[in-house]
């Protein structure tokens, strides 16, 4: 029996329903709704053990995950699948550098920025750019609501996904950069 390992976050979950239509499942599938960001390491167990596994999930998630040391190993397959979504901004889900509307991005000297924990990695390598240009940058994980810091005067810029962009423009917010986007991704033992 193959371990099918659906996306259980909400928007991702329908993006990923929409897709599995599109694709050649095999009969026999037992479904599990798995945290998004839980699914590569689990698909790449399942296929450790020799069981065969099919996982979908954001194409950015699998990038977290292999950039703080996660492998797929010898029996899983990447693919992608291009995400279209007419409601998000960018098309797809995109990880951006926020700031509030109107608000200037600091040349030179220190700066305090919050990120979601669930793209670290990502949001490490993309903050070494600005460290790379003197900008002394503090680091404010926060595991939700990251807009929340920004109000709050705990950071003074953000990096989130951004898919509608309602939050943040209810926020009073604006995208100063899309630092990546992300499609979907496939996980397949062979």
């Amino acid at each position: 029996m193959t371990t099918v390992l659906l996306p259980k976050n909400r928007g991702l979950a329908a993006q990923a329903l929409r897709a599995l239509e599109d694709l050649v499942c095999p009969h026999g599938v037992e479904r599990r709704l798995v945290r998004g960001e839980d699914v590569p390491y689990l698909a790449r167990e399942i296929a450790r053990s020799g069981r065969p596994v099919f996982g979908v999930t954001g194409d950015d998630l699998v990038d977290e995950w292999l950039a703080s040391g996660g492998t797929l190993g010898e029996r899983l397959k990447r693919r992608r699948i291009s995400w279209s979504d007419p409601q998000a901004v960018f098309g797809k889900p995109a990880l951006c550098f926020i700031a509030r509307k109107g608000a200037s991005v600091v040349k030179t000297g220190r700066m305090r920025v919050a990120f979601c924990t669930r793209y670290r990695m990502l949001t490490e390598r993309y903050l070494q750019r600005w460290e790379a240009l003197g900008i002394a940058v503090e680091r404010v994980p926060i595991q939700g609501a990251v807009e929340s810091a920004l109000l709050a005067g705990v950071a003074d810029f953000i990096v989130d996904v951004v898919v509608s962009g309602r939050t943040i423009r209810e926020a009073g917010l604006e995208v100063r950069e899309v630092i990546s986007t992300s499609d979907l991704a496939v996980l397949e033992s062979v």
